[in-house]
């Protein structure tokens, strides 16, 4: 007969089988858990990143800055010219983790092996922070030569600036751009993530021209002072119904005797208020006199110099078809139908190195390709040449003059003081102004 097993015995088998169950059971769970941790997957997207990277040689990024919603870089890179061999095209390229490449075509020219590159010839036109998702990215030069080779090159820092936030005014996003390196390999990066605006950053800003003792050009009864800002409170009140956060350079609490003329770079003068409201659009309403015994007035759209005029000439069209004004016939300066570009004259820059010598401070660095209104240049940072740095002692300091984060900035001449026709209908027919003007701006930035 076959003698059963001591009970003892079956027991012990039993329990090593649940053993064995036990310890796969954890393997597996163990390797689950590795094949699915966040870091490890995150090490190996960065690292097939990084892998595809060309580490011969890297750019050096010499300018980084925000311009309105727009984000623009410019830089250089060494690459030994290989006979036969061209530069097809440049692209700045935001790679996420997923591999997924948006990319911008970056201007660029190639001279005794140095490349230099910008994202865009144009201030307000590059990268458009208000399209990126939620993401982290990437960014990196990809160069296709002409022999169909492709190659990335890693960004580092060769600027004076270290990083930059931004909010953006479609979503309540947070784009932060900085510098790092991995594995030693220096890189540029967006990190992109859900944040609401702080109390202290605005959507648009709002500038009513003049004010306080400076009542600007007069016409009987009317002074341009009251005007703007009666325009301004209504439009303010326009642009927050689309949801947009609004600052104004003033409200009309300010002082009959306040000296908005002489104080606009003092701490809280208009120029350093507006650039600390860090808002994406900046409007300057005006009402100019005839001093140039002007026999017609119209719309006059002043905007940045070397800009896209895409929304300058989109608000020109938007004021007259809403207000039933017309375009200005001036023709000093103008860019297209109402459109004007007013940047500093050789003459101009001649008369102001003058006066530097005469009061003893050094000539600021301006070229004709700098804008002459103070409120678009003053605002735009190093994007648009601002300077006021306080050489000059008959002003103060714009704080921001050196800034890398620029608001895009707009001066609208309602009409002519002097012209009839313009005064009538400018104080006759404000909401259709004003609706010509919040038009643009919802078609500007895709707002329902």
């Amino acid at each position: 007969m076959k003698k059963d097993k001591p009970q003892g015995q079956g027991i012990l088998i039993k329990i090593i089988v649940l053993l064995f169950i036990i310890f796969m059971c954890g393997l597996i769970f163990i390797k689950f858990q590795q094949d699915n941790d966040p870091n490890r997957i995150i090490e190996e997207q960065k690292n097939e990143i990084f892998s595809n990277i060309d580490k011969t040689n890297t750019v050096k990024v010499t300018k980084f800055f925000t311009y309105g919603t727009h984000f623009n870089i410019e830089g250089t890179i060494d690459i030994v010219k290989i006979s036969g061999i061209k530069i097809d095209f440049v692209d700045v390229v935001l790679k996420n983790l997923n591999g997924e490449e948006i990319a911008t075509k970056a201007d660029f020219n190639y001279v005794d092996n140095t490349l230099a590159f910008a994202t865009s010839s144009e201030i307000n036109s590059g990268i458009n922070l208000e399209e990126l998702s939620v993401n982290d990215y990437y960014i990196l030069l990809k160069v296709t030569y002409s022999n169909s080779d492709i190659k990335y090159y890693a960004l580092e820092n060769s600027s004076e600036y270290q990083e930059i936030n931004y909010y953006t005014i479609s979503k309540d996003n947070k784009v932060n751009i900085y510098f790092d390196t991995y594995n030693e390999t220096p890189y540029m990066y967006i990190n992109v993530k859900e944040e609401a605006l702080p109390e202290d950053v605005y959507d648009i800003a709002i500038d009513p021209g003049h004010g306080g003792r400076d009542k600007g050009s007069k016409f009987g009864e009317y002074k341009e002072s009251e005007i703007t800002l009666n325009y301004a409170l209504k439009l303010k009140t326009e642009l927050e119904n689309l949801g947009l956060k609004v600052f104004l350079s003033r409200d009309g609490s300010e002082s009959e005797n306040e000296d908005t003329t002489s104080n606009m770079y003092d701490e809280d003068g208009r120029i350093n208020i507006l650039n600390a409201s860090k808002a994406k659009l900046l409007v300057s309403l005006h009402i100019d006199n005839d001093k140039y015994n002007k026999e017609k007035g119209g719309i006059e759209v002043y905007a940045p110099s070397n800009s896209n005029l895409e929304f300058a000439s989109n608000l020109a069209k938007n004021l007259v078809e809403h207000s039933g004004s017309y375009y200005s016939e001036m023709n000093s300066f103008k860019k297209a139908d109402g459109v004007y570009v007013r940047n500093y004259t050789n003459a101009d820059i001649e008369a102001l190195n003058s006066r530097a010598s005469k009061n003893g401070y050094e000539p600021y660095n301006i070229t004709t390709s700098t804008p002459y209104l103070y409120i678009i240049r003053e605002t735009g940072g190093i994007a648009t040449n601002a300077y006021v740095d306080g050489r000059n002692k008959s002003y103060g300091t714009n704080k921001y003059y050196n800034s890398n984060c620029g608001i895009e900035a707009y001066s609208i001449q309602l009409g002519y003081m002097g012209i009839q026709k313009d005064i009538d209908n400018i104080i006759s027919k404000p909401d259709s102004y004003i609706a010509g003007i919040v038009q643009s701006v919802k078609e500007y930035y895709n707002l329902d």
